[in-house]
């Protein structure tokens, strides 16, 4: 018998070509809406949307803890093929939804209204705040009971419809922003509106065509059962710690620099973060077609595979995580002088700070995927949110007391993230997933870092001799190292079971190829 949840590098292949394509577009928008607003807008009036945003993250925290389960029980109730059990699960997180969100929609527009007393806003900028504000609460409002009818993308790995979406979102986002912006007026306000009303379609679309793939995704009053609501939220409770942390170290970062520095040091912090923020999400991009194929190894008891996967895991994301990074930390300076102009520097040494962590963090990346999957999220999320709050409690300090700015709060962040890291998440992702420290070390750590550290050598030395004044210098210079760094990989680093994968890719391209051009094969 097929099962129901496919396990293919095929189709995680597939799935992971189309969130890049639809990330590409993303990011494009976010690089033109910087660079233009900071051009026309003054400093403190730009810091607000980063500041709005960072703050409505702090809103649905409590749906974390009644949504983060619902894609993986479902996922294991449909691969049973027990649809009962699929509306059962949706049926029971429904009601407390649908009341979260009364909550967060009547408490948040209350927060709103007396924004000027929680924040510093400047006096001509106060209804703007208040208005943004409120749409962003609509939208955190609405999001968390659409996301309970919306699995259906995640159980049936149909990435490539969901990003198709999502970039018919984008255009519909860019064009709002380009008719608001030019048409109308240069404001900060419009960047909200056009958000808002993008993820409000954009949820709509979602949960119709979830619901479609999989009819058994609805809800069903005479299938509520509060034991699974239990179950779920014992799952969605530890995961809730990890949210929690990592949505209020953002929240707090922007809030204490508002409160204790000054308008312009957000700025800087948002700018320099821009960086951290992008390889962050394009990794989660790139694995999240890993979660229910690594759900599926589980259900299957292929302890094997899963050991494998996280070494192979790792490795992969040291390769995307550096390949980026390092030039970005090398050519900082001159990447934020031609991005947005020399008076915000700073913002290169918030960039190097953010981005240094990488080399130490992400080699364990597979942690998180093994830990949603097997279930055992307890470690690693209390984890997250010790090291997230010593982060809060140490800026905190250190803009308080020292009176320190933004490269302060880097600093912060790369010592309170780094050094943990190899005394508690490296021992805690081989336990979890049953590979050695040997094994880690050879399969993953050596040849993951490899290709970076060699290709280091000659952006360092391209960045002394050549200087890059220029977006093209700029660009050449990272060109001639990445060349550098591919070399390195190919030759020296790739593991047999890559050159297997690299050996059928290229067999399929030339077959495509030799079909497009009618070559006969050899």
């Amino acid at each position: 018998m097929t099962p129901r949840v496919e396990i293919s590098k095929r189709l995680v292949l597939i799935n992971t070509a189309s969130a890049v394509g639809a990330k590409l577009i993303s990011l494009a928008v976010i690089l033109w809406l910087n660079q233009y607003l900071l051009r026309r807008i003054s400093k403190e009036e730009y810091s607000l949307f980063p500041l709005l945003v960072s703050l409505i993250f702090l809103l649905p925290l409590v749906t974390s803890i009644l949504t983060a389960g619902i894609g993986r029980y479902v996922l294991e109730a449909y691969a049973k093929e027990d649809n009962r059990a699929v509306t059962q699960i949706v049926s029971t997180m429904m009601p407390p939804l649908l009341v979260t969100a009364v909550l967060i929609l009547t408490g948040g527009l209350v927060f709103a209204w007396y924004i000027d007393r929680i924040l510093v806003v400047p006096p001509d900028r106060l209804w703007d705040a208040r208005l943004m504000m409120a749409l962003l609460i609509v939208a955190a409002a609405v999001k968390p009971p659409c996301m309970a009818f919306s699995v259906g993308f995640y159980v049936r790995q149909k990435y490539v419809l969901n990003n198709v979406v999502n970039v018919c979102g984008e255009l519909l986002r860019t064009t709002l922003l380009l008719v608001l912006l030019l048409a109308v007026s240069t404001r900060v306000l419009w960047v909200v509106v056009a958000n808002v009303t993008t993820e409000l379609v954009v949820s709509a679309v979602l949960m119709v065509l979830s619901m479609q793939m999989i009819p058994a995704l609805r809800f069903r009053a005479r299938e509520i059962q509060w034991g699974r609501a239990r179950e779920l939220a014992a799952f969605g409770g530890w995961s809730l710690l990890g949210y929690i942390a990592l949505r209020l170290r953002e929240a707090t970062v922007l809030f204490v620099l508002n409160r204790f520095a000054s308008l312009a040091d957000v700025t800087i912090f948002t700018l320099g973060y821009i960086g951290r923020r992008q390889i962050d999400t394009w990794v989660d991009v790139l694995g999240g077609s890993l979660y229910p194929v690594v759900t599926g190894m589980h259900a299957l008891g292929a302890k094997e595979r899963i050991r494998s996967i996280y070494l192979r895991g790792g490795r992969i994301a040291l390769w995307i995580t550096l390949a980026v990074a390092m030039p970005a930390m090398i050519y900082a300076e001159p990447i934020i002088r031609l991005y947005v102009g020399s008076a915000f520097l700073e913002a290169a040494v918030v960039m190097v700070l953010t981005l240094a962590t990488y080399p130490i963090t992400s080699g364990a990346w597979m942690l998180w995927q093994i830990s949603n999957a097997t279930g055992r999220v307890r470690a690693p999320n209390l984890y997250a949110f010790m090291v997230q709050m010593a982060i809060i409690a140490l800026v905190f300090y250190v803009v308080h007391a020292l009176h320190w700015g933004a490269s302060g709060v880097a600093l912060v962040f790369f010592a309170a993230s780094s050094v943990p890291e190899f005394l508690v998440l490296w021992p805690l992702g081989l336990r979890q997933s049953g590979a050695t420290f040997r094994a880690w070390v050879r399969e993953t750590l050596i040849p993951g870092l490899a290709p970076a550290w060699i290709a280091s050598v000659v952006w360092s030395a391209l960045a002394v001799l050549v200087a890059p004044n220029s977006w093209t210098a700029l660009g050449l210079c990272t060109l001639a190292g990445a060349v550098c760094y591919l070399i390195v990989l190919l030759t020296l680093c790739l593991e047999p079971r890559d050159r297997e994968d690299l050996a059928v890719m290229k067999a399929k391209l030339l077959g495509l190829l030799r079909q497009d051009l009618r070559i006969p094969p050899a």
